[in-house]
């Protein structure tokens, strides 16, 4: 009989990207930003049981910097103190918009990240703060974060200053890139018996593509090859449907392909649309397998083009009050849109929970 450590659920949302016409509303009238309102139909997911990592795209250097919106965008530090607030563990920042304010963005966002006392990965400040692991111990088991960026919108890291951001077949370890890479450093991890469980966020994809690409699915297989456990998928802005892969090893590891926006000002139905993952996870002692199932969505939605207020909602709520879904190109039937919504995400796993 195997033994198990205690279960833990995995929790996870998909970008969370600040235009201006969103931050704009959260803005009070002493000049700080309140998104509690805002956010409040989606906190209850946020379970302080759950292990939480979300998408965090826009830097927070606040501000000090000058708050900025598409294509160069850095957001109010507010909502770092309310993802802190809603039980967030960590968060992701390795994506194509971190050099947006080049490294002196990066350095500002981090500091505020430390004040508010939410980890973070994917960027740093220095070798040392790339080469400290991300390692979470819950219920008896250890989560170890890794985050990459296939795209910089063009921008390259400082010389000499690689470690501002990782960037997939770009970052080395042992003096290769890429999954060989990777495969070397969660090597050397399970060697030195750091971790159990390892999750790798890539912002990867084509933009608004509602399936994964072949690259996706090509790199996942070579992510779960080289030992990641679970793959959070970010940067098409649009919900593609999840899927359990079985690796040459013969580990049984999952892929969310992409999680689209949680919280952003973007319009269109689609784009509007996103959700919160739940994954449980457990560890065998006997022969060290990890154990995944159960992954549930919660669809949420965003009212960027109704009420224009960029409040979110609980899908499943917000089509009991409204008939239709009203988007910069027209209206949509919002029962329709809901049921399409999780015949999409169940593609893959067809008895996989969406509400």
């Amino acid at each position: 009989m195997s033994n198990k450590h205690g279960k833990v659920t995995l929790g996870a949302t998909g970008d969370i990207l600040l235009h201006s016409r969103l931050y704009n509303k959260a803005k009070e009238k002493d000049g700080s930003y309140d998104f509690r309102n805002m956010l409040e139909n989606a906190t209850p997911l946020f379970d302080e049981d759950h292990l939480i990592i979300v998408n965090q795209e826009s830097i927070i250097a606040g501000e000090e910097m000058g708050l900025s919106s598409f294509p160069n965008f850095n957001s109010p530090v507010e909502i770092g103190y309310q993802l802190k607030d809603m039980n967030v563990d960590i968060v992701n920042i390795a994506n194509n918009h971190t050099l947006d304010w080049d490294e002196e963005g990066i350095i500002q966002s981090i500091k505020n990240w430390e004040k508010i006392g939410l980890p973070y990965v994917g960027a740093y400040k220095s070798n040392e703060d790339q080469e400290t692991l991300r390692i979470i111990h819950k219920n008896g088991i250890r989560f170890c974060f890794l985050s990459y960026t296939r795209g910089t919108n063009g921008k390259s890291t400082p010389k000499g200053k690689d470690y501002l951001l990782n960037i997939y077949g770009k970052t080395k370890y042992a003096g290769r890139t890429g999954a060989p890479s990777l495969r070397r450093l969660i090597n050397r991890i399970k060697k030195e018996d750091l971790a159990d469980v390892f999750i790798v966020s890539m912002h990867f994809g084509k933009e608004y593509h509602m399936l994964p690409t072949n690259y996706q699915l090509e790199t996942v297989i070579d992510l779960s090859d080289a030992g990641a456990n679970i793959i959070l998928g970010h940067h098409p802005h649009v919900l593609q449907p999840p899927a359990f892969l079985e690796n040459s090893k013969g580990q049984r590891n999952f892929a969310a392909y992409s999680l689209g926006n949680f919280f952003s000002g973007q319009k269109g139905l689609y784009r509007q649309i996103g959700g919160y993952l739940t994954i449980d996870i457990e560890k065998e002692d006997n022969n060290k397998l990890i154990d995944i199932s159960k992954p549930t969505f919660n669809l949420t939605f965003v009212d960027a083009t109704d009420k224009k207020d960029y409040k979110i909602h609980l899908l499943k709520d917000y089509i009991k009050s409204h008939k239709t879904i009203k988007t910069d190109v027209g209206e949509f039937d919002a029962e329709t849109t809901y049921q399409k919504m999780i015949a999409h995400m169940q593609t893959y796993i067809p008895n996989m929970n969406v509400e």
